[in-house]
């Protein structure tokens, strides 16, 4: 730690006030402490390297050793000598302010010459690389460290070429399902606009596209913890076979270390809505996941309404879907397709209820 005689003797340096002995003293101390060494080689280094800044933090020094050495005049008469008590506490109070002054500009050389260029080598260090699907386009890519990803349709996954420091984190917006290698030493981390999932090495779906009001993440096996980007104190435990589903714009109560026996949504604190459920299998059929069913070209729901349906026809056909009767978007349906074509598949909803639609170059209008 920086000492108070250290910042006293570098603070009348700065104002080129150090008498010879105290130009001694302040060698000695250098050449013992080699904190103290590297501290002024920082600040004499951001010295010189600031011109324009170096005429106010003189000015700003002066004023503080004037007041020092106002405080460090002899005493001359009785009633100063009675004030020597207040006197010294204010001299004690000056120095701390030279304190402040000379360590404020010490952090701040030291951020911008040695903490900044550092970062700045380790950002330009990482390259990072970007995967985009377009609608209808799935695409399995793997990454450096052998964790495989496969991305649904209208996706976006940032990654580096290479994972470096203690974490291995991307950035996902859209729908991606998950292998990631085993490493305890560094966590997996997938960054989106509603959570932050981690996890060390499991099976996992997340589903978070930017323009959809919910956000998903199931688990197949292993264990992940979430973190949701508006409540950074909460931690969201999964197991296997669980979904969390995030909802913005709602109010929870803030609870730390939630699993799935004690998340019922409570509206009391501003925040984001979540619940944790068990994942769903299609009715009658146990093996196939809803949620993870498109890695399997299948696309699969289960009493959905039409209106979140639309959503995922259109990124499984790539069309635009216009919805010109507001009632029907609350229609329910439960249904799979696989390789139907989006007529074959309107005309199968039809049969369960009752509306018309028409299809004009990229975009259907039901109504």
């Amino acid at each position: 730690m920086v000492n108070d005689r250290f910042i006293k003797l570098l603070t009348k340096e700065l104002s080129d006030e150090l008498t010879y002995d105290e130009q001694l003293e302040l060698k000695v101390l250098l050449q013992d402490n080699k904190e103290c060494r590297d501290q002024r080689r920082i600040l004499k280094d951001y010295w010189k390297r600031n011109n324009v800044e170096y005429a106010a933090n003189a000015a700003m020094f002066k004023k503080v050793m004037d007041r020092i050495r106002a405080e460090e005049s002899p005493v001359e008469t009785i009633d100063e000598i009675e004030e020597e008590a207040p006197r010294k506490r204010f001299r004690f109070t000056a120095w701390y302010s030279a304190a402040a002054v000379i360590l404020a500009i010490i952090s701040i050389a030291t951020y911008h010459y040695v903490i900044t260029p550092r970062l700045n080598n380790d950002l330009a260090a990482i390259k990072w690389l970007q995967k985009n699907t377009k609608p209808t386009i799935k695409s399995i890519i793997t990454l450096a460290d052998g964790t495989v990803v496969t991305l649904n349709s209208a996706t976006t996954l940032k990654y580096p070429e290479n994972f470096s420091g203690k974490t291995r984190e991307v950035y996902l917006d859209g729908e991606a399902y998950f292998d990631v290698h085993k490493d305890h030493e560094h966590p997996f981390i997938i960054h989106t606009n509603k959570m932050n999932v981690r996890v060390l090495g499991t099976s996992f779906n997340v589903k978070s596209y930017q323009n959809e009001p919910l956000s998903e993440t199931t688990l197949i096996r292993g264990s992940i913890e979430v973190t949701l980007n508006d409540r950074p104190s909460d931690r969201i435990i999964l197991k296997p076979k669980e979904k969390l589903i995030v909802q913005n714009n709602a109010f929870i109560r803030k609870r730390t270390n939630i699993t799935a026996d004690s998340s019922s949504p409570e509206s009391i604190g501003k925040g984001t809505r979540y619940s944790l459920t068990n994942l769903t299998y299609f009715p009658n059929n146990d093996k196939t996941i809803i949620e993870t069913s498109w890695v399997q070209n299948k696309l699969v729901f289960s009493d959905k309404d039409f209106g979140h349906l639309s959503d995922q026809l259109e990124r499984w056909y790539g069309m635009n879907i216009v919805f010109e009767n507001e009632q029907v978007k609350q229609y329910k349906f439960t249904g799979m397709f696989e390789k139907e074509t989006l007529p074959q598949a309107l005309d199968a909803l039809k049969m369960i209820e009752h509306f018309n639609y028409k299809i004009e170059n990229t975009t259907v209008f039901i109504y």
